[in-house]
């Protein structure tokens, strides 16, 4: 057995392809229109100012005492939107249970080494982000790296504020606004739907992998990440394809921001004494050793969940 599939037969053929965009359609409306606005309508109730300077807030949340709050309602919502309204789709339109995303066998050995996977794999990530962050575009070029430059800028400024804390009780809540909840989300929309549906129609698990992860990495909008960020979702891709079971790219994921907002805790608290958000990366030798544990841990995962299968006499179909 080659691979573990992963899809659902929707009933009356697929459209592939153009289902797979729907659905991301239908998931960044959730995300940017819907999920925002019943974000912020919850969070107007923990808002201790005048509500005309709500304007204000929202335009600058470091200047007022409940900008980070309303921001963090934002994001709940935002996440809570991009899952909920294709969710809604997808039971009525394509009467896909949710129990599908979840139906193949979940392996705590395999939860395990998904974790592990994820640490392993950002020490050969590190070089990714620093060849993309360097990178120089041609001079024909150069507005839109203006703008991209700017726009890490705002993330890493946005960023930076929100995983300030005043609080263990505000960290808490950031884990699972910046940690949880996104992974959840972004892993029911990227591989969940989009992959699956794509794999569905081009035939080829592998190319879905890679196009959905170039999708989940463009609508971060940051081109000074887009590699290594595109090299994570196709990591989490994998991971989905040989389980079967979305919940690993879930914890995949949830391991790779919760680890990230751990350490940037830790280091403001002075627990740690590394800065994961201003720091070099590993040496090369690092990275080619971190490159090699990666690699053998992911065959070994895949050979894991091709034993489970056949121990169960047949291919694992996930969604």
């Amino acid at each position: 057995m080659d691979i573990i599939k992963s899809e659902v037969e929707l009933p009356g053929g697929s459209q592939g392809v153009f289902n797979a965009f729907v659905l991301l359609f239908i998931a960044l409306i959730g995300f940017i229109i819907i999920g925002p606005l019943i974000g912020f309508i919850i969070g107007i109730p923990f808002y201790s100012q005048d509500l005309t300077s709500l304007q204000n807030t929202l335009a600058d949340p470091a200047s007022s005492p409940d900008g980070k709050t309303l921001l963090y309602f934002l994001q709940a919502g935002s996440t809570l939107g991009m899952v909920l309204v294709p969710l809604i789709y997808v039971k009525a339109k394509m009467h896909i249970p949710v129990k599908a995303f979840f139906a193949n066998t979940l392996s705590i050995i395999g939860l395990g080494l998904a974790g592990i996977i994820t640490f392993t794999f950002m020490g050969f990530n590190s070089l990714i982000i620093e060849w993309n962050a360097n990178v120089n575009l041609p001079e024909f070029l150069s507005g839109f790296e203006q703008w991209a430059q700017e726009k890490e800028q705002m993330a890493a400024e946005l960023t930076g504020f929100l995983a300030t804390f005043d609080s263990n009780a505000q960290f808490i809540v950031a884990l699972f606004i910046m940690a949880v909840f996104p992974a959840i989300a972004e892993e029911f929309v990227f591989r969940g739907l989009v992959q699956n549906r794509l794999s569905k129609g081009i035939g080829n698990a592998h190319w879905a992998i890679w196009i959905s992860a170039a999708l989940f990495s463009g609508i971060h909008m940051q081109f000074f990440g887009f590699f290594p960020r595109m090299f994570l979702g196709a990591l989490f891709g994998y991971l989905y394809l040989w389980s079967g079971n979305l919940l690993i790219p879930i914890f995949a994921h949830f391991v790779n921001n919760a680890f990230t907002l751990c350490m940037i805790y830790f280091y403001s608290e002075e627990i740690v004494a590394y800065d994961i958000q201003n720091s070099d990366p590993p040496e090369l030798p690092a990275v080619l050793l971190f490159t090699i544990i990666t690699s053998g841990l992911i065959f070994y995962f895949r050979k894991h969940y091709q034993t489970i299968n056949s121990k169960d006499g047949s291919m694992a179909k996930g969604v």
